[in-house]
């Protein structure tokens, strides 16, 4: 399955930063490029894997800077100080390209901003708060000129052999194995000063993002009903008349209807079965033949060629990638 057009930026961006800084060698490079329809978080992993550079989730959300927001970016150059960017960023944060997930509460005069991402396997999931983070870190010294003060930062996952080297990227104090992934900041750094405050401009781009979270809420309504749907059948996928059925429409506006978000049918099959074939690989002892027959499929080669056409390894290298 072809990654989207956000995925295919963020990639190209990763690509660029290898390039650029010569961290790798070309034979490598190449490498790392052939993976072309590896998701986003797989194409992470890997590239990380490939280079042995382990600071490069890291590195990379650096890069990512205010410009990487596109029009959240703006909207974030004119908010009055670090706490309207903060819940800006939070009410926004769907329509960045890589789906980064914040959510925030307040407690006193502290605000704790969560990473919530349940995407990927663990290695996967610390590479992407390592790359949130770092970028998170780099874009309010941009928009402050000062580094954002913490009470703690707490990771929910084990202190990596490298974790002294965060400090570079994440200046605040790190609490492991703990149950969130999340950043504790204080009412006084909540008030720190937008160096580009322009109170103007800000009611403009909040607008925009208004409609840009609108239509987005449009598009994802009825393809999101139609994965949730051939999810909850666990691999016995009904097919689109029953689908269309369930949601009380006739097959013709399904597809119609589809096809108006830029989607259709067999590719939001193909993502529950690709979805649903890594969950199988990552969580059971389930042969690959086993998990074959239970996505419907009648050889275990026709599932072994979709699976290597989504992800660009066969299961069986992708189970072995994932254990080690």
């Amino acid at each position: 399955m072809p990654p989207t057009k956000a995925e295919a930026v963020l990639k190209q961006q990763l690509l660029e930063l290898l390039e650029r800084e010569e961290i790798i060698e070309d034979s490598l490079f190449t490498a790392i490029k052939a993976n072309e329809y590896v998701d986003w978080l797989e194409f992470l992993q890997k590239a990380v894997s490939l280079t042995g550079n382990r600071t490069l989730a890291l590195r990379f959300g650096q890069q990512l800077g205010v410009g990487s927001f596109g029009t959240i970016g703006f909207a974030l150059q004119s908010c009055s100080d670090v706490g309207q960017a903060i819940k800006l960023l939070v009410r926004y944060h769907r329509l960045l390209k890589h789906g980064t997930l914040w959510v925030i509460a307040q407690e006193n005069n502290e605000i704790t901003l969560r990473f919530n991402l349940k995407l990927g396997n663990p290695v996967q999931q610390r590479l992407m708060t390592e790359m949130a983070f770092s970028q998170l870190f780099s874009v309010m010294k941009f928009l402050t000129g000062k580094a954002l003060a913490t009470t703690a930062i707490n990771l929910n996952y084990t202190k990596p052999n490298y974790f002294l080297k965060y400090k570079k990227f994440i200046p605040a104090p790190l609490l492991f194995d703990q149950d969130y992934s999340e950043i504790i900041l204080t009412g006084q750094a909540l008030n720190i000063p937008i160096r580009s405050a322009n109170p103007a401009e800000n009611v403009i781009f909040q607008q925009q993002c208004e409609e840009m979270l609108r239509k987005l809420n449009r598009t994802e309504n009825l393809a999101a009903a139609v994965r949730r749907i051939l999810i909850n059948a666990a691999g016995n996928l009904p097919n689109l008349a029953q689908v269309a059925g369930k949601l009380h429409i006739s097959k013709s506006t399904l597809k119609r209807r589809l096809e108006n978000e830029s989607t259709n049918f067999r590719v939001i099959c193909d993502e529950v079965r690709n979805l649903l074939a890594k969950k199988y690989l990552m969580e059971t002892d389930l042969s690959v033949e086993d998990i074959a027959h239970l996505l419907g499929y009648a050889a275990m080669t026709s599932f072994r060629r979709a699976f290597i056409r989504w992800n660009g390894v066969a299961p069986s290298e992708f189970r072995k990638d994932v254990s080690e």
